[in-house]
């Protein structure tokens, strides 16, 4: 069964939420497809125009610029993760159980078991491995950080670094690992497709997810000790 879910996101991200109209939501489905066509880079909005069967100034009424729209798409990402660990561990009752699912979920390549309305997970899955730093390493970060764009990422690693607290109370570093385990995945991934000799592969293996377990579980077994 498809599922229409509509997740809050940060009003400056948008000039007018695409979430509320059909052109809207067409337009985040042709941009996700056309970025990872193309890239983040050759994406215009006369290109996603021509993509959706519509017009620029149509676009330049939902996004002031192709930034904002990857801001945007960023923001859209994490809000779903964020919503998919919140119902999606509300069963499990170990922090344990909880943080094992949750670091899963997010260094795998996995798609949601629901599949969501007009949104390509796996094409903006790539694109948030791809392109998604962009959003971060900016001269405007600061500016950018008080629009409310990274809030979801942040009450993600906020979460998984108080389930870490409850399994090894005197881990010093708990925002550090998980940031460093979501980032590094996404990198490896990114390794993995485009320069294999910087990471380690194996045929019908998830090296990725392998490692960063391991690494999550050596971390906080040393810790204890």
């Amino acid at each position: 069964m498809i599922v229409q879910i509509k997740l809050n996101m940060p009003e400056k991200s948008y000039v007018k939420d695409p979430q509320e109209t059909r052109l809207g939501m067409a337009i985040l489905t042709s941009s996700i497809d056309l970025i990872d066509s193309i890239g983040f880079e050759n994406i215009t909005f006369k290109k996603l125009a021509l993509e959706v069967g519509t017009t620029e100034a149509s676009i330049y009424r939902y996004f002031e610029n192709k930034y904002q729209l990857l801001l945007y798409l960023y923001a859209w990402y994490w809000a779903f993760m964020n919503y998919r660990i919140t119902t999606e561990t509300f069963h499990l009752h170990s922090s344990k159980e909880k943080l094992d699912y949750a670091i899963n979920m997010l260094i795998s390549r996995e798609e949601s078991n629901v599949p969501i309305s007009m949104i390509n997970q796996h094409k903006l899955y790539s694109i948030i491995e791809n392109e998604g730093i962009k959003s971060i390493l900016t001269k405007n970060i600061d500016t950018v950080n008080q629009t409310g764009a990274f809030s979801n990422y942040k009450e993600i690693v906020s979460q998984l670094s108080a389930w870490i607290k409850d399994i090894s109370p005197s881990f010093p570093y708990p925002n550090m690992l998980v940031t460093t385990i979501i980032e590094g995945a996404h990198m490896q991934h990114y390794f993995a497709e485009h320069l294999p000799r910087l990471t380690n592969t194996e045929d019908n293996q998830d090296t990725v997810k392998q490692f960063y377990q391991l690494l999550l579980t050596t971390m906080l077994n040393t810790s204890k000790k």
